[in-house]
């Protein structure tokens, strides 16, 4: 087996997209609405081609979408880790895996009431995240494993080797009192 069928990627000859935009697939986004209450707009600050938010918008959400690369959807040129507008009710977005909790943390600052991240499993292992996972101010509320690895393809073509990397949506609820909890997605 090669190197790369162990890492589980989509890439060719080892290298990632540039800028990581790896759609998320839409049964995954709508699996999240089905099971997680939310109320209000969204902001998806990274939102590629759309994938995320046009299933909130089919859904009847209000949506606000931004990206750093135009991509024909939304805003584009968008830094969200710079960005000082207003706040939303609701951030969910597929964060760039390397800048992760970076998102998670200015999501936090611009977010009233949760925050939804599509994100490895292993998101949960790093010292460098702890903190954030004990945070109760903005505590994580449940984390929606899925039991069947998704699809993830780089830039959103279709390729070998993907669906090796296990996925979950982790969500935050800034009016969560508790233990987080772990919910599975068959």
């Amino acid at each position: 087996m090669s190197g790369l069928s162990i890492v589980g990627s989509s890439r060719n000859n080892g290298e990632r997209e540039e800028n990581d935009f790896y759609p998320t697939p839409s049964f995954a986004v709508q699996n999240l609405i089905d099971r997680e209450k939310f109320i209000g707009n969204v902001y998806e600050p990274a939102c590629g081609d759309g994938a995320i938010s046009n299933v909130f918008i089919n859904n009847g959400f209000d949506v606000y979408s931004t990206d750093l690369v135009d991509r024909g959807f939304g805003v584009g040129n968008v830094n969200f880790l710079d960005y000082k507008g207003q706040n939303y009710d609701n951030i969910i977005t597929n964060p760039p895996f390397k800048y992760a909790l970076e998102f998670v943390e200015k999501a936090k600052k611009h977010a009233d009431k949760k925050v939804a991240m599509f994100l490895k499993t292993v998101f949960l292992e790093s010292t460098s995240r702890y903190e954030m996972f004990m945070d109760k101010d903005f505590p994580l509320k449940t984390m929606y494993q899925f039991c069947k690895r998704v699809p993830i393809y780089k830039s959103g073509v279709k390729m070998k080797n993907s669906g090796l990397v296990a996925y979950a949506w982790f969500v935050w609820d800034k009016e969560y009192d508790g233990k987080p909890t772990i919910e599975w997605i068959k």
